[in-house]
Formats: structure tokens, sequence, C-alpha cells
């Protein structure tokens, strides 16, 4: 134990005390065993993950499908299945195409989903309606450090 400031403080508990060249950092080990402000700022740039929409096809008169990809925020997709929240207006159905797997919420605005091993989810938007659906995906209790506020209009019209 050491002291500090009349207070005892055990080894290992201050999370400063717990890098090492051993501890993975973005992927891979610090191979000088030095955390530097510009290390650290790469590390963290692959911790964050972004959810990307691609552009919508039509995969039937009433189905779209929408391709999302979650990035890191250095524009890299995240090579790991990631649990999301998918949610839409209430006149339309989600579920999930071939990439990815639904595991509640199938043929609802309400979807929970994991993307497949590289982060992509085909999402199957089904609306009868000439509308525009907002699509919006945000974390789970089981979601990387997810940044959200992308929202993505599909038109049926």
């Amino acid at each position: 134990m050491t002291r500090l400031d009349g207070r005892f403080i055990k080894p290992g508990s201050i999370p400063a005390d717990r890098l090492d060249p051993a501890i993975p950092i973005g992927g891979g080990a610090v191979p000088d065993g030095s955390i530097s402000p510009q290390k650290l700022a790469l590390a963290l740039l692959r911790k964050f993950v972004a959810v990307t929409w691609g552009e919508p096809q039509e995969a039937a008169p009433t189905v779209k499908l929408v391709p999302l990809q979650l990035k890191d925020y250095l524009d890299q997709p995240i090579p790991a299945a990631c649990v999301l929240r998918i949610t839409c207006d209430d006149r339309a159905q989600l579920t999930i195409g071939e990439h990815g797997q639904a595991l509640s919420g199938v043929d609802s605005a309400d979807l929970i989903a994991q993307t497949d091993e590289t982060g992509r989810l085909d999402l199957l938007v089904t609306c009868a309606q000439c509308i525009t659906i907002t699509l919006a995906a945000g974390p789970t209790q089981g979601s990387p450090l997810l940044d959200a506020t992308a929202l993505f209009d599909v038109n049926f019209t």
C-alpha cells in the first residue's frame, strides 16, 4: 500500500497505474509503454462508434433495404458485432435483411438488432403508405460508445 495525502491507496486502483505495454489500446499494444496525448486520442477515436446510413434500395413495392454501417471516428468499419436499437414511425415495420440479426421487435417500429461481425446491418423497412419514414438508431446496454445523432429519412412515394 502507498500512502498519499494521509490515505492508503491500493496499487493498481488508479486507472493510470494499470496502463502498461501489455494492455491493448485501440486494438494494438503501446509498443514503447508510454501514453501520450496523441496515442490516447487515436485510441479513443477507435472506441467511439458512429452510425452511418447507406443509400436505400427498393426490395419490393412497399419494402426498402437500408444498409447501416457502424464506423469508428477514423471512418473505418467496426470489426465487431454490436447491438443497437432502431426505431421509426409506427406506420412502418422494421426487420433485418442479409447482414445482421434481429434480437427483438421483428416487424415492429421498435427493433433491437445486432450487426454482423463487420458492423453492418441490412434494415428492411416496410410501409404501405406514400409517406417519409424517419429512422433513428441508438444504443442499448450492450452497445459501444455510440454516436447516434444521424437520423435517416426513407421515402415511400
